[in-house]
């Protein structure tokens, strides 16, 4: 019960926003398209769906194994919610939830009984049940958004697509959302594709994470692999913050100013110069100089607000900046001063070639 697209491009005149893309998602799996704007995602997306086609060659996008590259959208059975609920401002939440059933030819239509128990069912699954005689303007954006995506969920589609659902939510709504929407996949096992730009959000919710950059699929897999084993520069920088460090190889270490630093990256194959990637939280800052691997810097200044503070910091050897994310526990242990010198441990360090581009 996969959806899977093989070998899709899809150029706009000179603009080519997807290059030969393949891409599986099972049965019943949550899969995050996640990439900056421009990557493809949302091509991908609608192609996925049958509002775009790709073009010509042997491009296939398949439904359970069934080739539906040159079936229109209407008959694909897919459900869609997207950025902007459009929702029909005239009809209630019930009526808008049930219009998909309603408009369907009258042999293929179900029984008013059964659209009404249907509705109901997914009242209770958005927990919106109390509602369903209100108008779309006596709703939240929240509330409307999971009109919307109950609306898509009353035709029972085959796959549910999902075009950046949240991104008209303030940042408190979408957590929330994004919580729900993660329980609502639990309960119904729908195979579903969500495309976002928002890297916690697709880390959060997903089973798996597909990073599309410049049209191709630079790394897929589940939230942890891409996260703690990047395949590319890219891919680090793009979830989340990070700290370059330029540095050399040497003997299964990475060797950065005079201190050299245990490596993820090392082999025979490894770059003779190199840029060593480190998370901010993986950076221990201490006032003891001891210890091969340990580079001197000073601090520029510091933000203790909220859980963990953050530290702007320069190295003494090079002044490259770089910042550090210390809990509160340890940022009140330290007590660092702005202008004072203290050293740091890298941590969790991964090291690419120096030919590298973000």
């Amino acid at each position: 019960m996969s959806v899977e697209v093989k070998n899709v491009t899809k150029k706009f005149g000179g603009f080519t926003a997807l290059d030969n893309v393949s891409l599986r998602v099972e049965s019943g799996e949550l899969v995050a398209l996640l990439g900056p704007s421009g990557s493809g995602k949302t091509t991908l997306l609608r192609i996925i769906a049958g509002l775009e086609f790709p073009d010509p060659g042997d491009a296939h996008v398949l439904y359970y194994g069934e080739d539906v590259t040159h079936i229109p959208a209407s008959q694909r059975k897919a459900g869609f919610a997207f950025q902007h609920y459009a929702l029909f401002r005239h009809m209630t939440v019930f009526e808008n939830i049930a219009f998909g059933l309603r408009v369907r030819p009258r042999q293929t239509r179900p029984p008013e009984a059964e659209i009404r128990a249907r509705v109901d069912k997914l009242l209770k699954l958005i927990q919106l049940d109390p509602m369903a005689g209100r108008y779309p303007s006596q709703l939240s954006g929240g509330q409307r958004q999971r009109v919307a995506l109950a609306r898509a969920l009353a035709v029972e589609p085959r796959v549910l697509l999902l075009d950046e659902p949240f991104g008209a939510l303030d940042a408190k709504v979408r957590k929330e959302l994004r919580r729900w929407l993660r329980h609502l996949h639990e309960e119904i096992h729908i195979t579903t594709l969500f495309v976002t730009h928002d890297q916690e959000e697709a880390l959060e919710v997903s089973d798996r994470v597909a990073i599309l950059r410049a049209g191709r699929v630079e790394q897929i897999g589940t939230p942890e692999e891409i996260y703690d084993h990047p395949a590319s520069p890219f891919v680090y920088d793009f979830l989340g913050n990070v700290n370059l460090f330029h540095g050399r190889v040497q003997d299964g270490s990475v060797v950065i100013g005079d201190n050299q630093f245990a490596t993820a990256a090392h082999g025979e194959d490894s770059p003779p110069t190199a840029v060593a990637f480190v998370r901010p939280h993986d950076i221990r800052v201490t006032r003891e100089a001891g210890g091969a691997s340990r580079l001197a810097a000073k601090v520029v200044r510091s933000n203790a607000a909220g859980p963990i503070a953050n530290l702007d910091l320069v190295r003494l050897d090079s002044g490259e900046p770089f910042s550090v994310q210390l809990s509160k526990e340890e940022f009140q242990q330290l007590q660092p001063k702005a202008g004072e010198q203290v050293f740091v441990q890298l941590r969790n360090v991964k090291v690419f070639s120096d030919d590298y581009s973000i």
